[in-house]
């Protein structure tokens, strides 16, 4: 009985410590310290500045304060321009800031959501700083993030889902087209280098041989020397060219074994020798031409 009783206090103290163990974790997790009014409100003024000055921005201003932020290599404003310019034209003018939150985003640093209305949607901007240290000894906020969100409607945003699914295949299927014209280019260096190869090889064997030319026949001249009987040219005396005078003798025929001479019928040049030394010609083959 007393063992059963010891037992039984030992699981209630073991019940109570843990319980107790919980409710100490829960209240520190809890324990949040809260927000100063000071920086609430700083935060909140700071915020709607913030969005009130960009929405009377032109198209100049924010080009030459991104000019100046990238000067600075102020990036926290060189992301905000670049939020902004994608969701201006989706706003409109800008109508009324309809609520202000304030909250702890860690230990030093905090963030301020707006709720604003424009002229063709509404917006949500939140402002992130944290505090820091200043120079002569004082705590100030820095901005550490901007960001513009434009709410779009369940129908817009199924809209621009859709979209960006069409866009996503797109450049998917660009991306095969891509792949096969490369796999296309890779055929065509193979029939190139095999083309190149055949070539090579033709040029390596042995070349044929060049077919024989034909000596051009001899310009004839306007005085024609013909051959007065069947036989054998035995000589040449006067090659073309060759000025010669009426009864000079310009070629040898033998004919039944008797050597004739062949003279020139009148004064002139030999234009042209159309036998020679050992061609056998008949009765009426020309021999020689004069000019």
């Amino acid at each position: 009985m007393k063992q059963n009783m010891k037992r039984m206090l030992l699981v209630l103290c073991m019940a109570v410590c843990f319980f107790a163990l919980s409710a100490c974790g829960s209240a520190s997790e809890e324990a949040v310290e809260p927000i100063s009014p000071e920086i609430e409100q700083t935060m909140s003024d700071g915020a709607k500045s913030y969005l009130e000055q960009f929405a009377s921005y032109s198209d100049e201003d924010l080009a030459a304060q991104l000019k100046q932020a990238e000067k600075q290599k102020n990036t926290v404003i060189e992301s905000a321009i670049s939020s902004w310019t994608s969701s201006k034209d989706d706003l409109g003018k800008m109508g009324e800031i309809q609520s202000v939150t304030v909250e702890r985003a860690d230990d030093d640093s905090y963030t301020a959501v707006v709720q604003a209305s424009f002229e063709k949607r509404n917006l949500t901007f939140s402002l992130t700083a944290e505090e820091s240290v200043s120079s002569y000894g004082g705590t100030s906020l820095v901005p550490t993030e901007l960001s513009f969100v434009v709410n779009y409607s369940f129908g817009e945003k199924m809209e621009k889902a859709a979209l960006n699914t069409l866009m996503g295949m797109g450049t998917v299927f660009l991306v095969l087209i891509f792949i096969s014209l490369i796999i296309s280019s890779f055929k065509k260096v193979n029939e190139i280098e095999a083309n190149v190869k055949a070539k090579k090889a033709g040029a390596e064997a042995p070349a044929a041989a060049p077919a024989p030319v034909q000596t051009a026949a001899p310009a004839a001249g306007g005085v024609t020397i013909t051959s007065p009987m069947p036989g054998k040219i035995l000589g040449i005396k006067a090659a073309a060219g060759t000025a010669v005078k009426r009864g000079q003798v310009i070629l040898l025929l033998e004919a039944m074994k008797m050597e004739n001479e062949i003279v020139a019928p009148q004064d002139g040049t030999v234009a042209s020798v159309n036998v020679a030394v050992g061609d056998m010609v008949e009765p009426g083959a020309v021999l020689a031409t004069l000019n």
